[in-house]
């Protein structure tokens, strides 16, 4: 082989792994800055009126107008909207409804009602 043909094999393959290297990082650093509590695993005993009164919007009842308020986007509404009922917060992103980024900036000002209530199926 030529020196010219060795340096583009060799050129590709450094190109190759730096690619690949690049990928795998920026999935670490996704999993690394996806912070999940006990709270978004647990079932929700709470009712409408107590999330109410701790500011929260249920996601299972709450309105478009109200869904618009937490800021997203309106693909991202329309998802909400036609996915229900949740039985725990967690499945927003388990059911892939929301990404990761967008859970994170609602986590704390949503929360489901009465979530161990069975879900029925047609």
């Amino acid at each position: 082989m030529k020196n010219s043909t060795k340096a583009v094999v060799g050129g590709f393959c450094v190109g190759a792994v730096l690619l690949y290297g690049w990928r795998w990082y920026v999935g670490q650093l996704r999993i690394r800055n996806f912070h999940l509590t006990t709270d978004d695993l647990n079932y929700s005993d709470r009712s409408a009126e107590d999330l109410a009164s701790a500011h929260l919007i249920d996601l299972n009842s709450a309105s478009a107008d109200q869904l618009a308020a937490l800021g997203l986007s309106a693909g991202s509404q329309e998802r909400l909207i036609e996915n229900r009922p949740y039985r725990s917060n967690l499945e927003l992103v388990s059911r892939m409804i929301l990404s990761q980024d967008e859970y994170a900036a609602i986590k704390d000002r949503v929360s489901v009602a009465e979530a161990r209530v069975p879900v029925k199926i047609a």
